[in-house]
């Protein structure tokens, strides 16, 4: 197993005593199942064949419907893994098939595991979680002085007020270090979006500063910490970061159609970059349920395990619609869905590139449940949710599986003018802008931008007795809207998960029209920039930047991802300009101008980006393109149709016209133009001073 692995020491020797212990239970911060071990008092053990067969059915018809060709999965009780089992295939072209020890990349879901770093350095008291986040990293800095206030608890429940993701160089073929260090140096010139403290908006760049966190207080690297404190103590020996790249074998690839990709490499450890199998995580989920003890080794304080659990959004200043409950490092300390059954569940999502896992922990059942898979789309979550209920329904915990919503529309109210100017209107969210058009037969319909033109994303919503706006072949879909803190947002309920309960998350904030832009941003408008700092094996990162205005909803710039930013008042700075707590406000920048050699360049977090409109074009013949100094890629604009062949490159990538890539390289190689369009690019990497040959035929 390629990962560090050196002998555990220095593990906590924290031992609770028996009143601390009451004190947590009566208070209600501590599960039964934390005062008596994890043996489930004699208990009979459960016959789970109706979950493992329901359980399979699921995960093999998500897997069909969004083509992932590879999932594992781990149910615990009392201390027990009572089924463990891969699905699919980590090779289509032999056929071979993952076993329980195969690992996947876990995504956000290693969030617990630098939470619970963190919280190991809280009970050795060498590491204060409402203590400045300066006392740690003392050379943390951010444009906006307010910084100061945030604590190490903020970067652990998202409310530091951090814009988001420092994306640039955070997913890549092959290892590269120092990602957390990126971030901070990005963070340093970098505006909060809302004070420390004042609410919880979804943030990984909090976990990468937390391993900082972590290597201030220890004196040893993040991932040594993990290894020594978390990873071997708890004898997971399929789990590890991706510090050399794993055999082939013994990881799930990821796909595309049916071509193998290269491994993901995950270069933010802390907030995304683990390797694991659902039976390993099983042993987290079991460590946290016997409040922080696991087969003699004590990893955590029952209080600490305790605090992680608590809802940390309940005492935030804003937080209108609390459908999220973070905890420290939790998604949520409710699971709605579970919580509709009586049952309390922690649990925590993680995403990338390739993969999809969800972590679900009832410690009062003492039972979790762990799924992963080589998929981004197949709802994680709700596939995790229903295999709980029937393992709850197996165990007789509950009676049976919860009745579904009934599928059918609410009856009809006939809305008002004023019910319709309620909702009207443009609404936007971190990737999206929205409108809400009234129509003249008092129904809704709803419009997506793209590049500056409206596109139809439903019709005919109309109002129900209960104040929202549905269509009647979606009734599980429904709008309404509130009024918060001086601004008005969009609220999407919907029926996640298994389909017995609904939920209302923040879905957009109002946007009002203002004056013009100005003569700069209106000749940016229409133009393309293209990325040129970006790692040169990056996997699926965005390398070119787009700006355009939205005609009807003046003063304002949109990007090509979606987000809206306001750039009056500032002929070089377009600012983030939503507020929005939870998911739909997260990873937001302000875009920036930067003048380099009389053209404008643009800044979108750390991401540098060059004019389209002014790179070189090549002729057919040879060239050889210099990288320079600072080693950024160099672009250049070829005939549409021809071929091109690169020595000695580190990567070259050609794109075509709409600057979608069609063909990619190491080293030496050639590929065909697109043959299409009225160009075609070739971005190359090399070392700084290099000289790439390049031939265009």
């Amino acid at each position: 197993m390629p990962s560090i692995r050196t002998p555990h020491t220095g593990s906590s020797t924290f031992s609770p005593t028996r009143r601390e212990l009451l004190s947590l239970a009566g208070a209600g911060l501590l599960a039964p199942g934390l005062l008596y071990g994890c043996g489930g008092g004699g208990a009979a053990p459960t016959d789970y064949s109706s979950t493992r067969s329901q359980g399979r059915a699921a995960i093999l018809k998500a897997l069909a419907e969004h083509h992932g060709p590879s999932a594992s999965v781990a149910l615990v009780d009392r201390g027990q893994v009572v089924w463990a089992e891969a699905f699919g295939v980590i090779d289509k072209a032999t056929q071979q098939p993952p076993t329980t020890d195969t690992m996947f990349g876990i995504g956000s879901v290693s969030k617990m595991i630098s939470t619970i770093a963190t919280m190991v350095l809280v009970d050795r008291q060498l590491v204060e979680l409402d203590a400045p986040l300066t006392q740690y990293v003392s050379d943390f800095r951010m444009a906006s002085p307010d910084s100061a206030r945030i604590t190490v608890r903020m970067l652990l429940n998202h409310s530091s007020g951090f814009p988001g993701t420092e994306y640039r160089n955070s997913t890549t073929e092959v290892p590269m270090a120092g990602y957390a260090r990126q971030t901070e140096q990005t963070l340093a010139t970098a505006r909060l979006k809302h004070a420390p403290g004042e609410m919880a908006v979804y943030c990984n760049d909090g976990f990468a500063i937390a391993e900082l966190v972590v290597a201030a207080a220890t004196g040893k690297p993040y991932v040594q910490f993990v290894q020594d404190e978390i990873l071997t103590p708890l004898r997971m020996e399929h789990s590890g970061f991706t510090l050399t790249v794993f055999p082939v074998g013994s990881y799930a690839p990821g796909y595309r159609d049916d071509v193998k990709q290269p491994l993901e490499v995950l270069n933010c450890y802390g907030g995304g970059g683990l390797y694991s199998t659902p039976s390993d995580m099983a042993r987290v989920a079991m460590m946290l349920i016997n409040g922080g003890e696991l087969d003699g080794q004590r990893i955590l304080s029952p209080g600490a395990v305790a605090e992680m659990a608590r809802d940390q959004t309940a005492s935030l200043p804003f937080n209108p619609v609390p459908s999220m409950r973070f905890g420290l490092g939790w998604d949520g300390v409710t699971q709605g869905g579970l919580q509709a059954v009586g049952v309390t569940t922690w649990h925590k999502n993680g995403g990338s590139v390739f993969y999809g896992s969800e972590l679900f922990v009832a410690p009062q059942e003492q039972m979790a449940v762990f799924i992963t898979a080589t998929s981004t789309s197949y709802n994680a979550a709700g596939v995790a949710e229903t295999i709980l209920l029937h393992a709850l329904a197996d165990r007789g915990r509950i009676a049976g599986m919860p009745a579904l919503l009934p599928n059918t529309p609410l009856p009809e109210r006939t809305p008002t003018a004023a019910d319709m100017a309620a909702i009207a209107g443009w609404y936007g969210r971190h990737d999206m802008l929205l409108r809400i058009d009234a129509q003249p037969d008092r129904t809704l319909a709803m419009l997506v931008d793209d590049q500056g033109q409206w596109r139809q994303r439903s019709a005919g919503l109309k109002l129900r007795a209960d104040g929202t706006w549905s269509a009647d072949a979606a009734p599980h879909l429904a709008w309404h809207t509130i009024t918060a803190d001086g601004r008005r947002y969009l609220v999407m309920r919907s029926t996640p998960g298994y389909g017995h309960v609904e939920e209302d998350l923040l879905y957009g904030q109002a946007m009002a029209p203002q004056a013009p832009l100005s003569a700069a941003w209106q000749a940016r408008a229409g133009r393309t920039w293209l990325t040129v700092n970006e790692h040169p094996l990056a996997i699926e990162q965005p390398l070119s930047v787009g700006l355009h205005a939205v005609p009807d909803l003046p003063g304002y710039v949109v990007t090509d991802r979606g987000q809206i930013v306001d750039p009056s008042g500032d002929d070089t700075r377009a600012r983030m300009c939503l507020k929005i707590p939870i998911l739909a406000g997260t990873d937001l920048n302000d875009v920036v101008v930067d003048m380099r050699n009389g053209q404008e360049w643009l800044r979108l977090g750390s991401a540098l980006s060059r004019p389209q409109a002014t790179v070189p074009a090549l002729a057919a013949g040879s060239h050889t393109a210099t990288i320079g100094a600072e080693g950024y890629g160099e672009w250049f604009r070829l005939p549409a149709s021809g071929t091109v062949s690169v020595a000695n490159s580190v990567s070259w990538k050609v794109l075509d016209a709409d600057l979608t890539q069609r063909a990619a390289g190491k080293g030496s190689g050639s590929s065909a133009l697109p043959g299409s369009g009225d160009a075609a690019y070739l971005l190359v990497y090399g070392a700084p001073g290099a000289g790439v040959g390049v031939t265009v035929a």
